[in-house]
């Protein structure tokens, strides 16, 4: 390129390594673009700089403020809690239902979280609890009976979430998503439920990311025969965004 020039052009909103991905298709020979805190440096020529200017100002948007709701172990589909969250005007107040309406317990710790967050940023919640755990070990004293030692420490159990949301449009956004609950069992152990995703949906909309599907069966022996019945348990893993400005 015979002339070129080169300037750093700075930004009021975003990282300059979130917008130069956005730049980089449009390059031609001799252009570069390299990004610094929040400042692009770009080479080209005079011409394709005022170009690449008017395009960094459209896309420096203010970011927004986002809330994120994980609901665990929901026993309620997403049509469900959606028809819960609108708002239902009774004189003389105005009540929202929603996430209240299906926080109970579940055998497990609470698994409701929600945290606020920027949007482009990495968020991360997380709740626990801790129970004292009995060990006991038993050794060959050598003198004829057994030896016993016991000691005592703490289980944690947590649950929670990591989430980065990006925002799309003014009605959707696609975020990485990777949820976990930890379960107490009644033998002493610890049973996890985590995944990890990434999902588009719109801005405050309950959507279903995953699930487990528990099945109980059992025989009963009466005088009508043997009775048999299965019970399963659909608990699902629920999602909401919305904006928080």
């Amino acid at each position: 390129m015979a002339n070129t020039v080169m300037e750093v052009i700075p930004l009021h909103n975003r990282p300059a390594e979130e917008i130069q991905p956005l730049l980089m298709p449009l390059l031609e020979d001799g252009d570069i673009i390299n990004s610094i805190g929040f400042n692009l440096i770009v080479k080209t020529s005079p011409e394709r700089l005022e170009n690449f200017r008017s395009l960094i100002e459209k896309l420096d948007t203010r970011r927004h403020n986002l809330t994120i709701s994980v609901l665990q172990n929901s026993h309620k589909t997403a049509e469900q809690l959606n028809a819960e969250a609108a708002i239902l005007i009774a004189p003389p107040a105005i009540r929202m239902q929603g996430m209240v309406a299906d926080t109970r317990n579940v055998g497990r710790q609470n698994t409701a979280h929600q945290i606020r967050t920027l949007e482009g940023q990495a968020a991360h919640i997380q709740t626990g609890q801790q129970r004292p755990i009995e060990n006991v070990t038993v050794y060959d004293s050598g003198y004829g009976y057994p030896g016993v030692v016991s000691n005592q420490q703490l289980q944690e159990s947590s649950s929670g979430f990591a989430a980065i949301p990006h925002l799309i449009n003014q009605d959707e956004v696609v975020i990485d998503l990777a949820p976990w609950s930890d379960q107490f069992l009644n033998n002493g152990g610890l049973a996890t439920q985590s995944i990890d995703t990434s999902v588009r949906t719109r801005l405050g909309e309950w959507v279903e990311i995953g699930g487990t599907v528990n099945q109980q069966q059992s025989n009963n022996q009466g005088y009508t025969g043997l009775n048999h019945t299965t019970q399963n348990q659909n608990l699902r893993i629920m999602l909401k965004v919305e904006l928080a400005d």
